[in-house]
């Protein structure tokens, strides 16, 4: 905890080792010409270690795979979550993954699972891909959230399967699926604006948009530099639509939540932004 904020990393990246963190990151930033310093590895032993200096009481972990690995993939992620109860697991499909989705869900969430995570532009598929609807079906009876990685990576955009406009179908005709945007809905403050006034299940994470962290300022373009500006969008939209999230080894929390701390917000508004919306929302108790 900050003070009287409870804490919770929405949106971070794990892995199962510096070394494969670093093989993995290495990858991701060739294919997304990202030139900024990474703040960390997100190996296990170093999101415990930023949790514990930067004080963060739960790291929600949103992993996502290629289908011939992601069951893998998930599995590691909620045996990781049950061994350290501070980290909280979500896992990710693919419509080419092996096996009955909706049956897989339930497997998951018997063993731990808060959520899913979806990266539509890594995972090189439509959110609309008819394959997808039985999960889709699945987390509409049980109000189960989900994730979306929405718009570009850095700068670059290799296709249109994260484009807000292939998500909302997905958040139409389920409008009991609670569906995390992430950055900002790619810091489109007018698409924020319109989501929030007119899906009820809709909310954003402030990931790489609402940084702190200076490599992301001066070269990341949807990112927001103006507190004010931010402010006055989050007095619109209203506190409980936003969760705090770093994008962690990517994003800097310590950074981000220097700043978000540092605006002009209610105590109750930082306190919903910063823990208890995610807290509702993936039930971690």
């Amino acid at each position: 905890m900050i003070g009287n904020l409870k804490v919770v990393d929405g949106h971070v990246h794990t892995f199962v080792s510096d070394e494969v963190a670093l093989k993995i990151i290495e990858s991701f930033n060739k294919i997304y010409n990202i030139e900024f310093e990474n703040p960390g590895s997100g190996s296990i032993e170093n999101v415990l270690n930023n949790m514990l200096l930067n004080s963060i009481d739960y790291t929600i972990m949103a992993n996502f795979a290629p289908p011939k690995i992601v069951h893998s993939n998930n599995m590691w992620a909620l045996k990781t979550s049950k061994l350290n109860s501070k980290l909280v697991a979500l896992v990710s499909f693919h419509p080419e993954m092996d096996g009955s989705m909706p049956r897989l869900l339930e497997e998951y969430i018997k063993q731990g699972a808060k959520g899913i995570k979806i990266h539509p532009m890594a995972q090189a598929y439509s959110p609309l891909d008819s394959r997808m609807q039985d999960i889709y079906k699945s987390c509409n009876e049980i109000a189960f959230p989900i994730v979306f990685h929405c718009g570009r990576v850095s700068n670059a955009r290799l296709n249109n399967f994260a484009d807000l406009d292939m998500i909302l179908p997905v958040i139409e005709k389920y409008p009991d699926i609670p569906v995390i945007l992430t950055h900002m809905a790619d810091g489109n403050f007018e698409d924020v604006l319109r989501m929030a006034e007119n899906y009820g299940n809709v909310y954003f994470d402030t990931s790489i948009v609402i940084t702190g962290y200076p490599p992301i300022m001066n070269v990341n373009q949807p990112s927001w530099l103006d507190d004010e500006i931010v402010v006055a969008l989050i007095n619109k939209v209203g506190a409980e639509k936003i969760l705090f999230g770093s994008d962690y080894p990517c994003g800097s929390p310590g950074h981000d939540l220097k700043r978000i701390i540092g605006m002009k917000l209610s105590e109750k508004q930082k306190q919903m932004i910063l823990g208890e919306n995610s807290i509702k929302l993936f039930k971690i108790f």
